[in-house]
């Protein structure tokens, strides 16, 4: 298990490039053949390179889990076709979130198991979003804010979130998801854990500018030993 120090476009915000799950890891083009190789072996997945609406912003447009790909509808045709063959090649479900709120990888916060979306989303949104990656969505804020995908990063092993949520809300949360969520920052004490922090159940990349004791509580969160 791996976690990895590294910086996307000069930016720490490696969750607004990156969309992953355990079976797949999509990364923007123009990231160095090194820095591919080393994301992949860090997560232990395959890096595929894609765009969203010719955008290399894959994290905010992008959610994933081990039974789903959902995409933005600002996806060409062309976009979704790729991404429709990389999902059946990993033996994902693939969608589209037609919908007016939908950046789907800052709407929706998934594991496995559950999932939470922002009430941005209308009801047969969420319903259709749900169907896709195979998990009951339930429609929420975190802490009074509604884009909860960059909240919080999930694994199938633990997860991290936003410092300001309250204990009541980031325990529901763990049990909604099904694992155990511990409050974090990255990047030296940036709360948007989501934006900041990319992980698998075996691996994770976060910004350069994280600190040693965020990577030690990171390593604790996402049982990354």
């Amino acid at each position: 298990m791996a976690l990895l120090r590294q910086d996307l476009f000069n930016s720490p915000y490696v969750g607004v490039f990156c969309a992953v799950s355990d079976a797949l890891a999509l990364l923007p083009p123009g990231i160095p053949a090194n820095d591919r190789t080393a994301i992949s072996e860090a997560l232990g997945a395959p890096v595929i390179e894609a765009t969203v609406g010719g955008s290399r912003v894959l994290g905010t447009l992008v959610t994933m889990n081990s039974q789903g790909l959902l995409v933005s509808n600002l996806a060409t045709g062309r976009e979704r076709d790729a991404l429709a063959i990389v999902a059946e090649k990993h033996e994902l479900r693939f969608g589209v979130l037609e919908e007016r709120a939908n950046a789907a990888g800052n709407n929706l916060l998934v594991s496995n198991s559950g999932g939470i979306c922002s009430p941005r989303l209308s009801p047969a949104a969420c319903e259709a979003a749900g169907e896709v990656l195979g998990v009951e969505l339930r429609p929420q804020t975190l802490a009074e804010m509604e884009n909860v995908g960059m909240l919080a990063c999930v694994t199938a092993r633990g997860g991290v979130c936003h410092p300001e949520i309250p204990d009541e809300e980031r325990q529901a949360l763990g049990q909604r998801l099904g694992v155990e969520i511990m409050e974090c920052t990255a990047n030296f004490g940036m709360p948007l854990v989501g934006a900041g922090v990319v992980a698998t159940a075996t691996g994770a990349v976060c910004g350069r500018a994280s600190t040693g004791i965020e990577l030690g509580r990171l390593e604790e969160a996402l049982k990354l030993f």
